[in-house]
């Protein structure tokens, strides 16, 4: 039987390359570049065919099928690789990275985990020492999920570390300052909230030293950006991408001078991956802003070929589930208060900007032709954001805009069919699931719990789903703070298990081939490229993972381990 299988996938091999040759032979005349032999080739096209070889020519595919079709496009001067039976696939796409912002703080210090309070208060010594005088102290990323103490730290715990100089525990979305910090911001006790921002208080309305959503506020404050982005250090970070078979990204949050960055890595042959720039909308953007500051941008969408291109505008709509700023349907409860210092039975998070400006932005941006997406984590902003995306284009009518729900973590089957019904696409992250997930199954309750970061929701109600890592912080695939290990984001998808091996919400649990087509063919199209790349057919680029191990039979518990053994990327070889 297996022996009349093989046969049979011969002859169609061989019917499909007697159909293409003519063509490949009027289009170049020449062998192919590259081929690949005795390989398991998961092809991922319409059909989930597998085939053993591939061949490439000028940075495409011309051939997939048998090892004696393809072997028919080797010349002398054809560089083979013998896959030896391992699994081939289509590169990686890592579809929500930010190493623009990863590099540079590498370049400075290297990332750490911190994992208790008194882990952060050593950091901050350190740190004094390191960089003596009176300027702030900015912590790396604290979530209150990660510390063993399972809450934020306190103003006083950040006094003992540092009294003399202002000390700022970042998340990002929230914030922990000690008294310094707060003295020398004017944060009081008689300080207004800032506007879409919360000063939390004690019981006298003294500032506790925790503020929500408040980086605008804040930002004065931040640490000087470098005059230029360190090119060597991004372009080091994108090769460790490679090891992993990660061949396309898209940096998910970048100004102007971010882009241009990358086109500085391209212009001078080191952008070794495929790039796709998000641009990130201001904050504190007003209604009569918008247009002006859209119209401003020097760039426009889709701007680009196939190493580097523009992709969408980004707006921030909400904080962060980690730090209980998700803007949320029900509020948080009672369970939440000692791990995001909740007061009161009726918070619900914040929006990061106003509804009014959510729907000018994405009016504004649609009418431009741009394509849209938002950062919304919360179920409450992802009801705000389809309401502009769903106004957006009744106004300007445009066919398939693709915007993009980036995050939204908290799926329900009649949400799903609308973002279905819109024609959205959803971008998430099982990695904060995997670290996460344990923390907030205390804090949110089992309920919640069980569809957070819920892929097959989405994707039974027909939403494109492309899973990613929203890579940060460290230069390390697993022990970055998102860890971006594509494995391991394949592998949290499939088995719904947590960090210290809890598995909740197993309903939402997808298959290997569903998963890995999230991170291949299903996260190409999030920036208009299946037809180019995302799987291994003939006519697209020759993007492949050679791997070290079959990610569709090994054992689950290995699948996280999966490295790249070969890396292609346009027919070269990269790792």
């Amino acid at each position: 039987m297996r022996r009349r299988a093989l046969l049979g996938l011969t002859i169609v091999a061989g019917l499909a390359w007697a159909l293409l040759a003519p063509l490949a032979a009027q289009r170049t005349g020449d062998p192919a570049d590259l081929v690949v032999v005795n390989g398991t080739v998961v092809t991922l096209d319409r059909a989930d065919s597998r085939a053993q070889a591939i061949a490439i020519h000028h940075g495409r595919i011309v051939a997939v099928g048998s090892d004696a079709a393809v072997r028919a496009w080797a010349g002398p001067s054809t560089q083979v690789i013998d896959a030896r039976g391992r699994t081939v696939i289509p590169g990686l796409i890592d579809s929500h990275v930010h190493a623009l912002g990863a590099a540079p703080v590498e370049a400075v210090r290297p990332f750490r985990t911190l994992s208790s309070v008194q882990e952060l208060q050593a950091w901050i010594r350190d740190e004094a020492t390191r960089s003596p005088g009176t300027g702030w102290i900015w912590s790396p990323r604290v979530y209150p999920t990660r510390l063993k103490e399972g809450r934020f730290p306190t103003r006083e715990e950040l006094d003992a570390a540092v009294a003399d100089r202002p000390v700022v525990a970042d998340g990002a979305y929230a914030f922990v300052l000690n008294t310094a910090a707060l003295r020398a911001a004017g944060i009081t006790a008689e300080a207004p909230d800032p506007a879409g921002a919360q000063i939390v208080r004690g019981p006298g309305g003294e500032p506790t030293g925790l503020l929500r959503n408040a980086r605008s506020a804040l930002s004065r404050y931040l640490p000087a950006p470098t005059a230029a982005l360190p090119l060597a250090e991004i372009e080091a970070l994108h090769r460790v991408y490679l090891e992993s078979g990660i061949t396309s990204v898209i940096e998910r949050g970048a100004t102007v001078a971010g882009y241009r960055a990358y086109e500085a890595l391209k212009a001078s042959g080191r952008l070794h991956v495929r790039a796709t720039v998000t641009l990130m909308l201001p904050a504190g953007l007003q209604v009569s802003d918008v247009a002006r500051v859209i119209d401003a941008l020097p760039l426009q969408p889709g701007q680009g070929d196939d190493r580097l291109k523009v992709g969408p505008l980004k707006l921030t709509v909400d904080g962060g589930i980690l730090l209980g700023t998700s803007y949320m349907r029900e509020p948080y409860g009672p369970r939440s208060r000692a791990l995001y210092g909740v007061q009161g039975d009726d918070y619900r998070g914040f929006l990061s900007a106003s509804p009014a400006v959510i729907h000018e932005v994405m009016k504004v941006g649609h009418a431009r032709g741009w394509q849209m997406s938002a950062h919304v984590t919360g179920d409450a902003g992802v009801d705000v954001v389809l309401d502009a995306f769903e106004a957006a284009q009744r106004a300007h009518p445009r066919p398939d805009p693709r915007h993009t729900l980036i995050h939204a973590y908290f799926p329900t089957p009649e949400v799903a069919r609308r973002v279905a019904a819109l024609g959205v696409q959803v971008d998430t992250q099982p990695a904060w699931f995997y670290k996460d997930a344990d923390a907030l199954l205390g804090a949110l309750g089992s309920p919640r719990l069980q569809h957070f970061i819920g892929v097959k929701t989405w994707r039974d109600a027909g939403v494109r789903v492309a899973l990613n890592t929203d890579h940060m912080f460290g230069a390390d695939r697993d022990t970055a703070m998102n860890p971006f290990n594509p494995f391991l984001t394949i592998a949290t998808a499939v088995t719904r298990r947590t960090e210290s091996g809890r598995r909740i919400g197993a309903a939402e649990a997808v298959s290997r081939l569903e998963a890995l087509r999230m991170m291949t063919i299903d996260a190409a199209a999030l920036s208009f490229d299946e037809a180019n790349r995302g799987s291994i057919e003939v006519g697209k680029l020759g993007d492949l993972a050679i791997l070290s191990d079959d990610l569709l039979t090994c054992p689950a518990d290995r699948i996280r381990h999966i490295k790249a053994d070969v890396t292609i990327v346009g027919g070269q070889v990269v790792r």
